[in-house]
């Protein structure tokens, strides 16, 4: 008997890379065209799987996958040239890797989570609500090990934004800063109030009352109803006696917010922003235009005093990996909000554009494991 040829370092195992048969196509949701998802997407039934991959990229067979406001936004914004129409939807998944090409760090049946970029999927057609999905291996991390499928399907879009938002923006360093995190229940915020807090800052966070004593769970310290009056004006009515160290803002574009932070924002404080706000890209512009209006004029001319700093997810290999680590200790537990099978994604876009959403809202696209948490209320 002869000994097998040593493998490259990154190499798939050749007896792992024989159970893992790629299929020549697949099921997958295409954004067709510019418009809301009940307009823009189809499902499609003969999408071709990735065989070839790119130096650096891995094929993933994705078990579940979770919605962005930033997916339904984009389609109703961008014309088909700019969006390079059709593609596949969605960002966020996890699922067990099957392929990979040049890469270090990953093997066949690894279970894992990721994101398909914006970039990336301008140049590749690539998203998450699909069977397998072609991405760059620094966008894709070891799935933790306390976490379901369901769980860490939601992981890396709004959790990244959450991490560089408070520690690459804001610079927030702990040991009793203060913070005020804006819509505090989302995807982003639930994240964001859960790593403050983990980091030893005082959270004050916007809420909803029906989303009261789930934000109180998750670590803030206290809460303004945003239902009650705008959190700007309460604020500017009656400041804080120790102004805010940071500004999370997980909405979007609050013009009024940023514009009014002189009365509780440090002045050496940060307000951070996901950013874009929803609406039409008319709507958008204008909001970007009203914000970056206070952020560059000197204060002579209505300018507002206080930095303010854009949320920018490339280049987010290092943070990413922090992420993972910091939910595999235990610090930070996604929120998962209610989970939809692959054949009703436009019922679970529905339920994220209603606004009533708390935390993540989750597809998840093999069918044993929707089987499996059919049993908790979660499912739809």
């Amino acid at each position: 008997m002869t000994d097998s040829p040593p493998q490259r370092a990154g190499s798939p195992n050749p007896m792992l890379q024989r159970a893992f048969s790629l299929p020549i196509s697949q099921r997958a949701w295409r954004e067709v065209q510019k418009g809301p998802p009940s307009i823009a997407l189809e499902l499609q039934e003969k999408i071709p799987v990735t065989h070839n991959l790119a130096p650096g990229e891995l094929l993933v067979k994705v078990e579940a996958a979770a919605l962005n406001p930033i997916n339904y936004k984009l389609m109703e914004m961008l014309p088909n040239t700019m969006a390079r129409r059709p593609h596949t939807a969605g960002n966020d998944f996890t699922g067990t890797v099957v392929s990979s090409q040049g890469v270090t760090g990953f093997e066949n049946g690894d279970p894992v989570c990721g994101w398909v970029s914006q970039s990336m999927a301008q140049i590749t057609s690539q998203g998450s609500l699909c069977e397998y999905v072609r991405v760059r291996s620094d966008h894709v991390v070891r799935r933790p090990s306390n976490l379901s499928p369901i769980q860490a399907a939601g992981l890396c879009l709004a959790g990244l934004s959450a991490y560089k938002l408070l520690y690459v923006d804001a610079k927030i360093k702990g040991s009793g800063q203060r913070v005020l995190i804006n819509n505090a229940s989302g995807g982003v915020g639930t994240f964001a109030v859960q790593m403050a807090k983990a980091s030893g800052c005082h959270v004050t966070a916007s809420v909803s009352p029906a989303t009261r004593e789930l934000v109180l769970g998750l670590g803030a310290d206290d809460v303004f109803d945003y239902h009650a009056e705008p959190i700007a004006d309460a604020l500017t009515r009656e400041p804080p006696e120790r102004p805010f160290d940071a500004i999370i803002d997980c909405y979007g574009l609050d013009s009024n917010l940023y514009a009014k932070s002189e009365h509780y924002l440090k002045p050496d404080g940060v307000f951070a922003s996901v950013a874009p706000a929803k609406g039409s890209i008319f709507g958008t512009a204008s909001a970007a235009a009203g914000l970056f209006t206070h952020a560059w004029r000197p204060k002579w001319m209505g300018g507002t005093q206080r930095k303010l700093s854009m949320l920018n997810l490339e280049n987010s290999k290092e943070e990413l990996r922090a992420l993972a680590a910091m939910v595999e200790s235990g610090k930070v537990v996604p929120v998962v909000d209610s989970v939809f099978k692959f054949d009703d994604v436009q019922m679970a876009f529905e339920r994220l554009q209603s606004g009533h959403a708390h935390g993540k809202v989750v597809v998840v696209v093999n069918a044993d494991l929707y089987l499996e948490q059919k049993q908790t209320k979660l499912v739809q």
